[in-house]
């Protein structure tokens, strides 16, 4: 591994790769992108369930009052129902029901703003829509859509003598709409994007936080809960056919000894380097995780026995091939290893108390060993290679495991 001293390295936080815990999360990564469509899929059905019976239910009331004009009543009913039926009955995509209902609301903007509706109260239901374009489109779409309805109703309203317009509003109402509209428009705009910043950014402490509560803080790799829940994952994996796994489980040996003789800071500096070993020399698809003290532990997929034997030799000699430098002497470190591969009608779990029994018969077999289920190892000179790790004394606090 060349040489490499534990200054800079103990007390910092360890650079946590996400790979594995997109593996295990249950939680889609665009998860916000889902929980927003949920929202605009309810504020829809909302929108048309409640606008539908406003609009039926004021045109009905117009017409038996008499007050307003019975074509502007006869048109707001006929669309608060037409709208109602193409909803429920024939739309049901995501799309065609947000254009829908975006088409419905463009129109009762003009054509309220036109007409006046009941003693020009059309103008105040265009106030009360505006926020719901936000709402539905967020901040740039809404902004875009916003100000082309402000854009159009400004020429509509302050047309000279405007052929367009069914009523007549006086030049200062005209202004004040104006100006109310566009002042909505940027409270609507800001509650929206902080509205949209909040959510991202509790979106990232949770994404955050599910790492930690995944993540061993030393070495970055999977903790045992992490192991759990891709555990289950590959269990399910398993009984669709989908492949085979195997398992590695090692223990450093005589790990205590080095903590007692140079502390843990040492201690902490091997764990780290020996957590780098790991993820370097698996696959990318393989899960390494830091299992408990000084004990690691590799799930593979797809792999069988002989496979993961190989594996575990590399890994074997790999460390047993490094040394910390310490107080100008070298402290030799390896690893005994158990291995095991699911038997076909086997479990992860049944596979995984396996390779642990094995690891403890490599143990009982002088460590620094490599020892399958079906006990067969594999012995080598623990001081071969010539890879060593530079940890010179520190004083820094100790990071505690």
């Amino acid at each position: 591994m060349g040489t490499r001293g534990i200054k800079g390295t103990v007390g910092m936080q360890p650079k946590t790769s996400l790979r594995w815990l997109h593996k295990i999360s249950h939680v889609p990564l665009d998860a916000g992108a889902e929980e927003e469509a949920r929202r605009q899929d309810v504020m829809i059905a909302i929108l048309m369930f409640t606008g539908s019976i406003a609009l039926t239910g004021l045109s009905v009331w117009d017409l038996l009052a008499g007050t307003g004009a019975p074509w502007s009543n006869l048109v707001t009913l006929v669309v608060g129902v037409l709208a109602s039926i193409i909803y429920v009955l024939l739309l049901k995509s995501r799309k065609s029901n947000l254009m829908l209902t975006l088409l419905v609301m463009v129109f009762l903007h003009f054509f309220w703003l036109v007409t006046g509706d009941v003693e020009w109260a059309g103008m105040l239901w265009c106030l009360v829509m505006l926020p719901l374009f936000f709402q539905l489109l967020g901040c740039k779409t809404g902004a875009k859509l916003v100000g082309g309805i402000a854009l159009v109703s400004a020429v509509v309203l302050l047309w000279p003598e405007s052929p367009l317009l069914a009523t007549n509003y006086s030049l200062d109402m005209s202004y004040r709409f104006l100006l109310a509209y566009l002042v909505l428009s940027w409270i609507s705009f800001m509650v929206e994007y902080v509205r949209i910043q909040t959510r991202q950014r509790l979106e990232e402490m949770q994404t955050f936080l599910d790492v930690q509560a995944r993540t061993d803080e030393l070495t970055g790799l999977a903790n045992r809960r992490g192991f759990k829940e891709y555990l289950g994952e590959s269990e399910q994996r398993r009984e669709k056919g989908k492949g085979s796994f195997a398992v590695i489980i090692g223990d450093l040996d005589n790990f205590k000894q080095i903590n007692d003789d140079h502390g843990h800071e040492v201690g902490d500096f091997v764990l780290q380097e020996i957590g780098h070993i790991l993820k370097v020399l698996v696959r990318s698809e393989d899960l390494v995780v830091r299992w408990g003290g000084e004990e690691f532990l590799v799930l593979m997929a797809d792999t069988d026995l002989q496979g993961a034997k190989i594996l575990a030799e590399k890994i074997r000699q790999k460390i047993a091939s490094t040394s910390v430098a310490v107080d100008g002497g070298l402290v030799t470190v390896t690893m005994s290893l158990g291995v095991d591969a699911q038997k076909p009608q086997g479990d992860l779990y049944s596979t995984l108390g396996s390779a642990d029994k094995a690891m403890y018969e490599a143990k009982r077999r002088g460590r620094n060993c490599v020892v399958t289920a079906e006990g067969d190892e594999k012995f080598s000179d623990s001081s071969s290679g010539d890879s060593s790790l530079t940890a010179p004394k520190y004083s820094s606090p100790t990071v505690g495991l």
